[in-house]
């Protein structure tokens, strides 16, 4: 299987050749381009940083009444439409109409609805202490979306997509959870009682329910990590979470209370100088949005076209041989795209920070602990520090493109007081706690010196991760854990929070990449102009110090520290041990760090595929495979909208398939990317380890590793349940899929069983839910976290037999 046009397209264009390839791209719609919405000017720094907690960002507290059936803590969550205002008063712009969860009691009390609201303490257990317990938790989420209309536009020839579009499914992240809580896209529930196939939530933990109520129970069986909870909603996922649905949920344990006295910064919720920081990409809508979109107004509900209001793109803009427009490869002579249409990949213009545009954050000179979650729908990060230089943005390019720093931050960079260098200490990743904490560069900005992946000669091109060039590179949905210390400056300094990768990762679109009055990136040597040689004509009329602007996320001002502000204690966090109080490793971290690890012969493998082809409607569809449909396979039943390039005419029906595995067995996974994209692909009920990643001919199939092996970075070396996968690179991932930690136990942390009573209430045996109904095993799913991908249709489900 070849690679994909998109893919040769974007790495000629990458080395300014792209316009004269631009004729081998599939032609527009009728009537050619059109126009892509921006956000108005938004002023930099207008709006403070949100903490968690009261003036915050809500924090939810249990009810004083336990759970049904289980009898263990209980909250109670809403969902709904709500007003809140996220970009600075006083511009133009109103509060912004959003879909969020609150809940019913706050710390604080009742606290109204706030962008990212929900978020939950929770209390995990350490592998390495065994008198660490953990405290299970249950929640009723009511859904009260009582709308006939979404804020976002629908696509209703997604799959799935044809229900109701209140419809909504809760799925915690990196969450050791029944299948009947994993909040699949098959589990989905609406107000009025209306639920998907799988949805056996309140037949087993709460029989007697309200109707748009969903019971969803967290084992917590774990030790400590920053989680996060977000919409899963069949169809729907891509727009339900850009709406605002998703929140946090942070996990302690008795390790992660040791090493406090050990110089980590205390948490949150004790006043401690722990910040969490989510990052989304957003576009709003403007006071011209008629001129602009003529019809977002009948797509979407009438408090959604107010200025301030999310603005997401529905049309497909192919690219068109003759006149170089366009955004999107798309297949000749198919059926027209319709109007609202799924696109590829989303990418905002505005960047928020805890659910603000561009916010300041006031520091003491002291160590602080930033919980990093990229919340994007599409876009990765590369995440750099540097000092501010006075000017309007913060931040000064090199504009020269005879430059060699063309493009690259002038400023001087940020000093971590906490390594003495400019660097990030990661201690962690969304698995929890690395296997021992490591440096991350802090100012490198993001190049590919792969001269390999860059010819255009090239028929079989990879990219080895190791020659990019970056920082902190963080994919959706991956959340790195850093100690980030500000007691080098004085009261004064302030530090910008950067990024610079591009988008889609790895080759970019210059459109896709915002600051005012830069013509274009420079991803690659040489590069100054981005895909298609236009520039973004969008940087060309930004005001300095306002947004458009993706590369600029947030200020941190130091001020004087408080007179009564304790001194940080010593940083000893090297005398810890990291590795003995995280999950038990399947394979030695040391052993994966030098590449020998020692794999037992018994372990199977299972093949598996990444992939890129076109729709019914000729549009960019991303597709899992496996040994069953090495090319691709649909989430379900039977695909007769996909087209693997074959002549006009009805397209081949494809069964769905699926990755069946044993419960308690383990597995390596070996997954070769066939796309010139970079896929953060995430795991359902495990977390894995990454191995190794090699390069592979994706030109020719069956595929063959070749090449050396490449060790992951010092901050994959933890446990992971996002990971990125390169192109023409197999990345192998070992796990064991253990439904042991998923448990159902009552408070005491003893198996639950229960009777059934009919089809009133399903029996819990042993701790265990019953089957699926859908599949008749355990029911999960693995996909890709850029959200437009997973949802159009790289995704597949996992059965776990029991």
């Amino acid at each position: 299987m070849n690679f994909t046009k998109r893919q040769f397209v974007n790495r000629a264009a990458a080395l300014s050749i792209g316009v004269a390839l631009l004729t081998t791209t599939c032609d527009g719609i009728v009537g050619g381009a059109y126009a892509f919405n921006q956000s108005p000017q938004i002023p930099l720094f207008g709006t403070a940083l949100r903490g968690a907690g009261p003036g915050g960002i809500p924090v939810a507290l249990p009810g004083p009444l336990p759970a049904p059936v289980t009898g263990v803590t209980h909250y109670q969550i809403g969902i709904v439409q709500y007003q809140d205002q996220i970009t600075p008063t006083g511009i133009g712009l109103g509060p912004t109409t959003l879909w969020g969860y609150v809940p019913l009691q706050g710390l604080g009390g009742f606290i109204g609805p706030k962008h990212l609201g929900g978020i939950i303490i929770g209390k995990g257990r350490s592998p390495g202490m065994p008198a660490d317990k953990n405290v299970p938790i249950q929640i009723t989420f009511h859904n009260e979306l009582f709308v006939n209309k979404h804020i976002i536009p629908v696509d209703t020839t997604v799959p799935g997509a044809n229900q109701a579009i209140n419809r909504t499914a809760i799925h915690l992240h990196g969450g050791l959870i029944p299948w009947i809580s994993d909040g699949g896209p098959f589990d989905w529930f609406g107000p009025i009682g209306d639920h998907g196939d799988s949805f056996l939530n309140n037949q087993v933990l709460n029989p007697v329910h309200l109707p748009g109520a969903a019971e969803y129970y967290y084992p917590l069986n774990q030790s400590a990590r920053f989680m996060w909870y977000h919409d899963h909603a069949w169809g729907i996922t891509r727009i339900n979470a850009y709406s605002g649905l998703a929140s946090a949920m942070l996990v302690r344990d008795g390790f992660e209370a040791s090493l406090i006295p050990k110089g980590l910064p205390n948490y949150v919720e004790a006043g401690g100088r722990e910040i969490p920081l989510v990052f989304q990409d957003k576009i709003f809508v403007g006071p011209d949005i008629k001129a602009k979109d003529p019809n977002w107004s009948s797509m979407v509900q009438n408090v959604a076209t107010k200025p301030g209001s999310l603005w997401y793109a529905h049309t497909y803009e192919a690219n068109n041989s003759t006149t170089g427009t366009g955004r999107w490869d798309r297949q000749q002579n198919a059926t027209p795209p319709p109007d609202p249409s799924v696109i590829p990949e989303f990418f905002g213009d505005t960047m928020l920070v805890n659910g603000t545009t561009f916010p300041k954050a006031s520091v003491e000179p002291r160590r602080y602990r930033l919980r990093m979650l990229n919340a994007c729908n599409a876009r990765f990060l590369n995440l750099q520090l540097y000092l501010a230089d006075g000017s309007a943005n913060g931040i000064t390019l090199d504009n020269n493109p005879a430059s060699p720093t063309y493009g690259r931050p002038t400023n001087q960079p940020f000093i971590n007081a906490a390594t003495n260098k400019t660097t990030w200490l990661q201690i962690g990743t969304e698995g929890g706690f690395l296997s021992k904490p490591t440096e991350v560069d802090s100012n490198l900005p993001f190049v590919i010196n792969d001269s390999a992946f860059l010819d255009p000669n090239n028929p079989s091109p990879t990219l080895n991760p190791s020659l990019i060039s970056r920082s902190l590179l963080v994919a959706p949905a991956e959340r790195p854990d850093l100690i980030v210390d500000f007691s080098g400056y004085p009261a004064g300094t302030s530090v910008i929070l950067y990024n610079d990768a591009a988008a889609p990762f790895p080759l970019g679109d210059d459109r896709n990449d915002y600051f005012p009055k830069f013509p274009g990136p420079s991803y690659v040597s040489g590069d100054v102009t981005g895909l298609f040689g236009v520039g973004n004509p969008v940087n060309m009329a930004a005001k300095d110090g306002f947004g458009p602007n993706t590369r600029v996320l947030m200020r941190f001002d130091v001020i004087a520290a408080a007179p009564n502000s304790p001194v940080d204690s010593k940083l000893d966090l090297g005398t810890a041990n990291f590795a003995g109080n995280i999950d038990p490793a399947l394979l030695p971290w040391s052993a994966i760090a030098s590449s020998s690890p020692a794999i037992p012969a018994n372990i199977p493998r299972r093949f598996l595929t990444l992939n890129e082809a076109s729709d019914e409607y000729g549009r960019l569809i991303q597709i899992l495979g496996n040994s069953a449909a090495p090319f691709g396979s649909p989430l379900d039943s039977v695909a007769s909208y996909l087209n693997y390039g074959l002549p006009t005419g009805p397209a081949p029906g494809i069964g769905s398939t699926s990755e069946d595995v044993k419960a308690g067995t383990t597995e390596i996974w070996e997954i070769y990317n066939n796309t010139g994209d970079v896929h953060p692909m995430h795991f359902h009920l495990v977390n894995v380890q990454v191995i190794n990643r090699q390069p592979f001919d994706p030109a020719n199939y069956p595929y063959v590793p070749s090449g050396d092996l490449i060790t992951p970075p010092a901050n994959e070396l933890g446990w992971k349940e996002t990971v990125p996968m390169y192109p023409g690179t197999v990345t192998r991932v070992i796990m064991k899929w253990d439904l042991a930690g998923a448990t159902i136990v009552d408070k005491s942390l003893k198996p639950v069983n229960t009777k059934g009573l009919g089809k009133i209430q399903l029996p819990i045996t042993k701790g265990q839910p019953p089957v699926s109904p859908r599949t008749g095993f355990m029911e999960y799913v693995w996909h890709c976290h850029i959200l437009e991908h997973e949802e159009h249709d790289m995704m597949h489900t996992v059965n776990v037999a029991p």
